[in-house]
């Protein structure tokens, strides 16, 4: 007979882990008591030696779904206890920041099954849920996790719904969303004048399938905010919904009834199936089949489109009698999501037709999360694309090993429901710190000693609606974590509203951090690195130490500082963000600097959208220096490249030129053009001068543009590759490390990293977190940790 004490860390409170355990212990004959602590959850267990080791061998793979085990130690105990039983005990203090905190979840199988059984008693109920499955993070006020603490405390459990609650053999032992029809939330369906079209459960869902098979648009409360959905197979309303969202071109997301109903349009790999099936169930990017039934209008600049099953039950009971589904985030154009009746007076008229509604209150909005694979040649270990020399990395990642998926590698676009509020530990421990990230694609990240946590995504804070949003989460996030922050990091940019908020905090102290070291940090931050790498940040716009915009760069950095070491070539942005707007601008000014005395006709020759007088007034800009400051970004040439291979006229959204010329590039071609990499004061200079020369030569042959934006893509890869070859000659250095919003084309980064594997370098990407903006506050973070260790 053995006695011993199981400590366990990690996601392991709100998951139904302690039931899972006394279920166990009950299989094995184990004696004993499972509580829980502020620090996680500790199992005492007593028995014989080989029922005892059975029990912990099963407690990895027996645990949730969604608990993920961080540390799991066992200790021999030498008294053992009296117990005739096991039990779950009276716990301490739980709900500590370190025990996890859960996220929304993906309606489980079970919970699926009883939905669509007609003779169970939450048959058809639209919140259905259980231990397994249902909102956590945006219905919860205050930690712990428990019903007087989240907006189901309003809705009191009926005999039989509370008799769950407290059986420890229940999957629904203190699934604290706990409801079925009796005594739970409940739907309505609501004309644009908020008047009642039908307010009993059935006849709500029966009223808004109605709805959209009849071309009408819809408005539906979800988990983190409402959708604004329709048809997918519907053109005209698929159009209309573009003109009433003032939406032309950005993709839509779809969300279909099953697997089988999204292979009927898209080819799907392992690894996007196990991501569409996940606890997460995220909307996925996969590529369109040629054949697919699907509205082209639905995603109109590329070749591939995001897809999503439903998530909660009350989607599974509308996508089972219509669908597929465009099933957008339920907001005018970018504001933040809407979550609650009043926001709704934003969206049900101008946009929608009617609203399915219902009355369990939604605390906290949670845009859904993006995320796409790539699929390459390339080896794919522990996370980066080589194994890489760094071992003490935390072996998970949200379920997920740190090995390859299924031969694919991860790229988030957008981290929110789903993953949010999940930890993300840091190398390196310091104080209570506040990131406020960027101006785009802004999330905010809070700290406790080694645990870093972001936001779900913000959005762009030049909307006033997403900058309340944004101090709205920074609130939330300090009261829900219980901290004080002592550091405040930000972004050096001195005009970002994140910057100004920051700066307006009293009593802390403040770091300031440059744009891409953040970019680069948050990488090293996912993969445990602190020692030196060489980084590669690629995107749009970052302000630099020099007073110019930076993009395309090349550095040596760690956590706490960085060296400018190589960077793409500079030309001036005429009008500034106006260049960013109409691509057609950057274009000019490069073969202005590249074509000097020629550049006039081949100007007038390939960029027919620029009409002769802003065609003067901008080569006037650009030679007296008026409002054309300096850019190295990556974003802004290949913005160029689009504008010469076709692409005319204003962007509707942030990458659109740059999008469209991926989806237009032919990923079979092999060759590249000439580039040059020169030394100036010590820093590496690539140039593709030659290359955008050759570019004009190849469309003067008639070249099919496909090719030529293929060759560009390859050019680009092998260029950096060579500019890391140069740099790891001078400082040794083998690691290197991407990040930024260019790096959300999966064809250039599966092309950089082949290159860099071919010369024989460790890589490492973004997987946790977004390459794009999104990511930028968990590498601030990382470096105001970094220069302020805990002592």
């Amino acid at each position: 007979m053995r006695r011993v004490r199981i400590s366990i860390e990690g996601r392991v409170q709100g998951v139904g882990f302690r039931p899972a355990a006394y279920r166990l212990a009950r299989c094995f004959g184990l004696s004993g008591f499972v509580q829980n602590t502020n620090f996680g959850v500790v199992i005492e267990i007593q028995g014989f030696s080989g029922a005892i080791d059975g029990f912990v061998s099963n407690l990895r793979t027996a645990s949730p779904r969604q608990a993920i085990i961080e540390s799991l130690v066992v200790e021999n105990l030498v008294k053992v206890g009296g117990e005739k039983a096991f039990s779950i005990t009276a716990s301490k203090r739980s709900g500590d920041v370190r025990a996890g905190m859960p996220p929304d979840l993906a309606i489980c199988d079970l919970c699926r099954q009883e939905l669509f059984d007609a003779s169970n008693r939450r048959g058809r109920y639209p919140f259905i849920n259980c231990t397994d499955c249902g909102p956590r993070f945006t219905i919860i006020s205050s930690l712990p996790y428990d019903r007087a603490r989240t907006t189901m405390k309003k809705f009191k459990m009926c005999p039989d719904c509370q008799a769950e609650f407290t059986d420890p053999l229940s999957r629904r032992f203190e699934a604290q969303p706990n409801a079925c029809a009796v005594c739970g939330p409940r739907i309505r369906l609501i004309d644009r004048n908020f008047k009642t079209i039908a307010g009993e459960g059935k006849k709500a869902l029966a009223g808004a399938v109605d709805l959209l098979k009849a071309g009408k648009i819809l408005a539906l409360k979800g988990v983190g905010g409402y959708h604004i959905c329709c048809d997918a197979l519907n053109e005209k309303t698929v159009r209309l919904l573009r003109k009433r969202k003032n939406r032309p071109h950005k993709s839509f997301a779809v969300m279909f009834a099953s697997l089988s109903q999204v292979r009927r349009h898209c080819e799907l790999t392992a690894a996007e199936e196990a991501a569409l099936t996940g606890v997460a169930a995220p909307i996925v990017i996969v590529r369109t089949k040629s054949n697919s039934s699907l509205q082209k209008n639905i995603s109109p600049d590329t070749n591939d489109i995001g897809v999503f099953l439903p998530y909660s039950p009350l989607h599974w009971l509308l996508l089972a009698k219509c669908g597929p589904l465009v099933m957008t985030s339920g907001n005018r154009l970018d504001e933040p999501m809407v979550i609650n009746e009043e926001e709704l007076k934003t969206i049900l008229g101008p946009i929608a037709d009617a609203a399915l509604t219902h009355d369990r209150e939604i605390l906290r909005r949670c845009d859904d999360s993006v995320l796409k694979f790539i699929h390459g040649n390339f080896k794919i270990v522990a996370g980066g694309a080589d194994p890489g020399p760094a071992s003490s990395r935390p072996a998970t990642v949200f379920g997920y090993r740190r090995s390859n998926l299924h031969g694919s590698m991860r790229i988030m676009l957008r981290r929110s429901r789903g993953f949010v509020p999940a930890s993300i530990r840091l190398p390196v421990s310091g104080p209570p710190i506040l990131a406020c990230g960027a101006e785009l694609k802004n999330t905010i990240c809070v700290t406790r000693l080694d645990l870093a946590f972001l936001s779900p995504h913000v959005g762009d804070l030049d909307d006033f609606r997403n900058y309340r949003f944004f101090q709205e989460s920074v609130r939330d996030f300090i009261d829900l974590l219980e901290i004080k922050p002592e550091i405040v990091a930000y972004d050096m940019h001195p005009d970002y509203i994140s910057t100004r908020f920051a700066l307006g905090i009293d009593g802390v102290k403040r770091e300031k951090i440059q744009h891409h070291h953040a970019h680069i940090a948050s990488c090293l931050a996912e993969h445990f690195l602190t020692e030196k790498v060489i980084g590669i940040a690629l995107d749009g716009t970052g302000f630099g130490p020099d007073g110019t915009i930076w993009g395309g760069e090349l550095l040596v950095a760690d956590l706490v500082s960085f060296e400018r070491v190589g960077h793409f070539k500079q030309y001036p942005m005429p009008g500034g963000k106006a260049a960013i707007l109409n691509p057609a601008r950057m274009a000019l000014s490069i073969l202005a600097a590249e074509f000097g005395a020629d550049a006039w006709k081949v100007i007038q020759k390939h960029l027919p959208s620029l009409k002769e007088r802003e065609r003067k007034i901008l080569t006037e800009m650009i030679v007296r220096k008026l409002h054309s400051p300096l850019t190295s970004s990556a974003g802004r040439l290949f913005d160029a490249v689009s504008a010469l291979l076709g692409f005319s006229g204003e962007t509707s959204y942030e990458g659109q030129a740059a999008v469209r010329l991926q989806a237009l590039a032919d990923s079979s071609v092999n060759k590249k053009y000439t580039f040059e990499i020169q030394e100036e004061q010590g820093i590496l200079v690539i140039s593709f001068g030659k290359t955008i020369r050759a570019i004009i030569a190849d469309l003067e042959r008639r070249k099919a543009v496909g090719q030529i934006a293929g060759m560009f893509h390859n050019t680009i890869a092998a260029a950096l590759s060579e500019a890391c070859h140069v740099i790891r000659e001078k400082s040794g250095l083998n690691i290197v490390a991407l990040s930024g919003g260019v790096l959300q084309n999966d064809l250039l980064l599966e092309k950089i990293i082949s290159c860099l594997q071919k010369d024989k370098f460790y890589v490492y990407t973004n997987q946790i977190v977004p390459p794009n903006d999104g990511g930028i506050s968990l590498g601030q973070a990382a470096v105001a940790a970094a220069r302020n260790p805990e002592r």
